[in-house]
């Protein structure tokens, strides 16, 4: 038995047709054993082997051990050829696709950038605005209501007064949405002009992804005025 995909292929069609002789040994076909030396690379093993109406058959999963190649069950049987044998379902990896968290810090990372290009220091995170500017993602709102996220702000520790900015766009790749956001702010006067208020030191980002849409608050922290609802 030569170790090729070729050899694989024929085992398999074999496997297919004993399947049917199966079922007319149900009928009274006799499935007697088989005796004969069975090689894989000029080497014998042993699989259990049976004669069937003068054909021989042996099971697919003992081929598979022997030759190398993977066959389990999963709505069906499954063959793969370019996995070791194991008899069970690989387990499938997680999603690639990253965590809010992650889209967070990445757009941090974004808005950083744009405040280096207009010569303003760049902005730390801050946990309560951090905080605060996800509360209000989650609430998916559309437009900004001020006394909302001021006092969500206040709730969450920050007691200075803060500048905010949202944006709202559908989600055609979650790994865009840092960029896509900053963009959006970016080709905003009034938004832009509040990403690169020198005057703010810190920064809280919330994203919300909700019905394929992307919810984004930036909260940046500003130690030289007061939260009017605090």
């Amino acid at each position: 038995m030569k170790h090729d995909k070729r050899n694989i292929t024929a085992m398999v069609m074999g496997m297919v047709i004993g399947a049917a002789l199966v079922s007319e040994a149900a009928a009274g076909i006799v499935a007697e054993p088989m005796w004969q030396k069975i090689y894989v690379d000029g080497q014998q093993v042993y699989m259990t082997a049976c004669n069937i109406a003068g054909n021989n058959f042996v099971r697919l999963r003992d081929i598979g051990q022997q030759v190398g190649f993977n066959v389990y069950w999963s709505d069906g049987v499954q063959i793969d050829t370019d996995a070791p044998y194991t008899g069970v379902a690989p387990v499938r990896e997680a999603s690639s696709q990253p965590t809010d968290m992650e889209i967070r810090e990445e757009m941090i990372l974004c808005i950083n950038e744009v405040r280096r290009k207009y010569d303003v220091p760049e902005l730390t995170v801050d946990q309560a605005l951090m905080d605060a500017a996800q509360e209000c993602s989650a609430c998916l709102y559309t437009r900004h209501n001020n006394r909302v996220e001021c006092e969500t702000v206040a709730a969450s520790g920050y007691s200075h007064g803060f500048g905010s900015n949202l944006t709202v766009f559908t989600v055609t790749d979650p790994e865009k949405i840092p960029e896509k956001a900053v963009a959006n702010w970016e080709n905003s006067p009034s938004h832009l002009a509040t990403m690169i208020d020198p005057n703010c030191d810190t920064v809280g980002i919330g994203v919300t992804i909700d019905n394929g849409r992307a919810f984004c608050y930036m909260f940046v922290g500003n130690p030289t005025t007061c939260n009017p609802y605090a």
